[in-house]
């Protein structure tokens, strides 16, 4: 039997009243260059996506949070015609220390956006992930490969 390992991510949405945080990527990245995203990033080998998504955003915008203030959560699954993901999206309140820009590499901005408002260009499965938070969905599907 062969074991087919799945690239997943994990993403911290970190609410304030009706307003989100965004970071804005770099145009280095190789990945959503210019793009608006919630701060994330790679599932290490043994951790669980709570624990990546607060380590993320604590390398990536400074705050630190626990698993037990993570208060809503939604795993959407994407598929394209070169892969198949798997992304975690965790919604937080409260936590410790101002958000700023921790990374000055990877991302060139940090604003809090209405989420009635999202900027353009927005990472397209961030904002399916803020939107079945919303909707408290626990499960999203995407395909991108048609």
């Amino acid at each position: 039997m062969t074991r087919t390992l799945v690239p997943t991510a994990a993403n911290l949405i970190c609410q304030h009243g009706s307003h989100v945080l965004l970071l804005k990527r770099s145009n280095k990245t190789t990945v959503w260059p210019n793009f608006w995203a919630f701060p994330g990033g790679k599932v290490d080998d043994n951790e669980f996506f709570r624990e990546a998504a607060l380590r993320e955003a604590r390398e990536e915008i400074g705050i630190n949070g626990k698993p037990e203030d993570i208060r809503d959560e939604t795993i959407t699954m994407i598929r394209s015609i070169q892969w198949t993901k798997v992304v975690y999206f965790g919604r937080i309140e409260h936590y410790e220390n101002a958000p700023a820009i921790m990374e000055p590499t990877l991302a060139t901005d940090l604003a809090w956006f209405p989420i009635s408002e999202l900027p353009e260009p927005m990472i397209p499965h961030h904002k399916s992930g803020l939107e079945a938070i919303l909707k408290k969905i626990g499960y999203v599907e995407i395909d991108m490969s048609a």
